[in-house]
């Protein structure tokens, strides 16, 4: 029985949806060779690519702006739209070509905002001090929440690999829980195909007083920020660790020290015997 178009449109979705970084546009290529109906393809995978872009939380430059914005969720103000609250500017996004057009000024929660922009400084310093190609922004979706966004994508397809670290955060302006996630992907590719998922959340507490002037704020910021920074170092340390631990020791594990002979074996005449073979054969 052949496979409907619809089948094979919800297929080449959930392919873009794992796609590692920086190839969604490999595995698009190959999947609307799969499909072969060009129409179809881009009717049905629009959603997917919405959910990829939002969730991969990809950066755009927007016209006349010298920096990049995340595309998030947390910045959805409508079906098409985005908004950049550093420049409180919206924009409409186009997910397909990655292109944002049609800017609108846009204002967040006055109430909120002072917290917002204390917490947007703090995090620019941070990200440029910590990620060497890093973007973040800053939203108020609520008046009562923040939320960071922060990504860093390092693509290497020279040398066959390409890494995302992406993390976002959400601060109750509130209660002061400040709840967050973290997730590395990286893809090695050459003569193989090998991923690394890794993923880990964190919650803990900010003070928060009643916020009545730019010393209450900044406190505020800088205290959410250190708090990101910790566990930011302490998670990529355990990573670093589990990886040495991997290789020192679980690999070691997958293969006999010696072969069933309990002898090394002699390379140099394994090499001699193949090269005598050959010439015995001339």
């Amino acid at each position: 029985m052949s496979t409907s178009i619809e089948d094979k449109v919800k297929i080449a979705s959930n392919f873009l949806l794992s796609s590692p970084p920086g190839e969604v546009n490999d595995v698009f290529n190959d999947v609307r060779t799969l499909v072969d109906n060009d129409e179809a393809l881009q009717d049905g995978i629009l959603q997917a690519l919405e959910q990829y872009n939002t969730e991969k939380l990809i950066t755009v430059t927007l016209p006349e702006l010298d920096y990049e914005v995340i595309v998030s969720s947390h910045g959805r103000v409508s079906e098409e739209r985005y908004v950049d609250p550093r420049s409180k500017q919206s924009f409409k996004f186009d997910h397909m070509r990655l292109v944002a057009s049609e800017l609108q000024p846009h204002e967040g929660h006055a109430s909120i905002e002072p917290l917002r922009e204390a917490i947007e400084k703090e995090a620019l310093t941070y990200v440029q001090d910590h990620y060497p190609e890093g973007v973040c922004t800053i939203y108020a979706p609520t008046e009562n929440q923040i939320a960071i966004a922060i990504v860093d994508n390092k693509y290497n397809p020279s040398n066959y690999w390409n890494g995302r670290w992406l993390s976002t955060w959400t601060l109750d302006t509130q209660t002061g829980e400040l709840k967050g996630a973290t997730k590395v992907n990286v893809h090695y590719y050459e003569d193989g195909n090998v991923q690394l998922n890794a993923d880990k959340s964190h919650e803990t507490k900010v003070t928060i007083t009643e916020v009545n002037s730019f010393s209450d704020t900044a406190k505020v910021a800088a205290t959410a920020l250190k708090e990101i920074a910790t566990f930011d170092k302490r998670y990529h340390s355990s990573i670093n660790n589990s990886y040495g631990d991997l290789a020192e020791n679980t690999f070691k594990g997958l293969r006999r020290a010696l072969p069933l002979t309990r002898n090394k074996l002699d390379w140099n005449k394994i090499l001699n015997y193949k090269i005598g073979n050959e010439l015995s054969q001339k």
